[in-house]
């Protein structure tokens, strides 16, 4: 049986870095712990770092947010300058001649012509300054209303990261779930495998143990017990690389789950029903896939950034609007992918059910055959060999089933998780 453990992308990507965190916490300890599945994974939930970091960028980007909504609120308390005017109020004028009311007639005159001379000059000008005011004006208009339009597409771009982190957070908590709970059922798979190596071994052992025996009375060649002792040799060489990858994904476990190097650490065993699960309905379910999800706010995005886009800006809507099609034909092609998936976890389940089938009934068919050569070893027909030797056989098929039974759980954790939107 291969071991399979399957580490999801981005959270291999960050397990070096975790690792070496957990490192530094660590404390002695020389008691033996046991853990439960279940509490590895709460464990590895409340110690990795992924998860504050997602955090982190929520918190950031919703002061983002907030930031530029103070931006739009500061452009809305912008008005436009008001440009001084030149006086064109003959009163004005007169108040600059106090003494007006003194003087000739020709004097006041004059000074009336140079009045209204002046009124006639200003007012040329404060028509010029108008429009020139009008053309300020308008530009400035034009430039809070572009720096508007950037920063409310920056804003649905924060906006649509913020979800699409969130997201990431609910994606990253079943990652973690499914690939400790992954580990841990497999470290319970090779242990079950170095188990039967080791009972493969005691076999021989004894096998060598009777054909030495043998041997003594001229039944068996030598050349038997050293094609046993080649077996055991094999075996030994398998035992031994087990062995060490059992430590090794144990050591990782440690680590993973926030437990100190020298902690020493049992896994308590799973035994739970067997039961088929109704995986295929999981297609009815693929909108809610974390993946899918995160597509749908590219989605939204590009719609919102389309539909906001003036009709005169003919290429930048048809950017967007391109933009948008591309992100529902990716979603359709995710859709797919993802249902192709759930269709191998279905055939998956077929297949270990298949084995557990033939396994269960190879089991009760030398069950009854047992049954048999107890009569006949009763009775003084057979050897106790015999009998041994059929023990050996139900002992090796139930070592199977217990390896296929955690086939399941793996599975049965795919599934789970696949409920909960992530899915490998």
């Amino acid at each position: 049986m291969q071991l399979k453990f399957v580490v999801p992308y981005f959270f291999s990507i960050l397990l070096c870095m975790f690792c070496l965190s957990t490192t530094v916490q660590a404390k002695e300890k020389d008691t033996i712990e046991t853990i439960t599945k279940e509490e590895a994974v709460e464990l590895a939930l409340n110690n990795h770092g992924n998860i504050k970091l997602l955090e982190a960028k929520i918190k950031a980007l919703n002061s983002q947010h907030k930031y530029i909504q103070d931006e739009l609120k500061e452009l809305d308390n912008i008005h436009n300058p008001i440009t001084s005017r030149l006086p064109t109020d003959s009163e004005y004028f007169l108040n600059q001649y106090p003494e007006f009311d003194q003087l000739a007639d020709e004097e006041k005159k004059a000074i009336g012509q140079l009045i209204v001379t002046q009124i006639l000059i200003n007012t040329s000008l404060n028509q010029l300054l108008e429009g020139q005011e009008v053309a300020r004006n308008h530009e400035l208009q034009e430039k809070i209303k572009l720096q508007r339009e950037e920063l409310n597409k920056a804003a649905k771009v924060i906006d649509a990261d913020k979800n699409k982190n969130t997201i990431e957070v609910e994606q990253t908590r079943e990652a973690i779930k499914h690939y400790i709970s992954q580990k841990y059922i497999n470290l319970l798979l090779l242990d079950t495998e170095i188990k039967q190596i080791k009972k493969e071994i005691s076999y021989i052992q004894a096998d060598i143990g009777n054909f030495l025996i043998m041997q003594d009375h001229g039944i068996m060649s030598n050349k038997d017990v050293e094609k046993k002792e080649r077996e055991i040799e094999k075996l030994d060489q398998q035992l031994n690389e087990k062995g060490r990858a059992y430590q090794f994904y144990l050591e990782e476990l440690k680590l993973e789950i926030g437990l100190p190097y020298n902690q020493m650490l049992l896994l308590q065993s799973i035994d739970k029903a067997i039961n088929k699960l109704p995986i295929l309905e999981l297609e009815s379910k693929v909108d809610k896939m974390f993946n899918v999800r995160k597509i749908d706010e590219d989605i939204l995005l590009a719609e919102k950034n389309y539909s906001s886009t003036e009709s005169n800006k003919t290429n930048l809507k048809d950017y967007y609007y391109q933009t948008w099609q591309v992100a529902k034909y990716e979603k359709e092609n995710l859709i797919k992918e993802t249902k192709a998936k759930i269709k191998k976890i279905y055939f998956e389940q077929e297949e270990i059910f298949l084995h557990l089938n033939d396994f269960q009934k190879s089991r009760e068919s030398l069950i009854e055959d047992k049954k048999d050569l107890e009569i006949q070893y009763n009775a003084g027909v057979i050897t106790s060999t015999e009998v041994e030797k059929i023990d050996r056989d139900i002992q090796r098929i139930e070592s199977d089933i217990s390896i296929y039974k955690y086939e399941y759980y793996i599975l049965r954790e795919k599934y789970t998780q696949a409920l909960n939107g992530y899915i490998e």
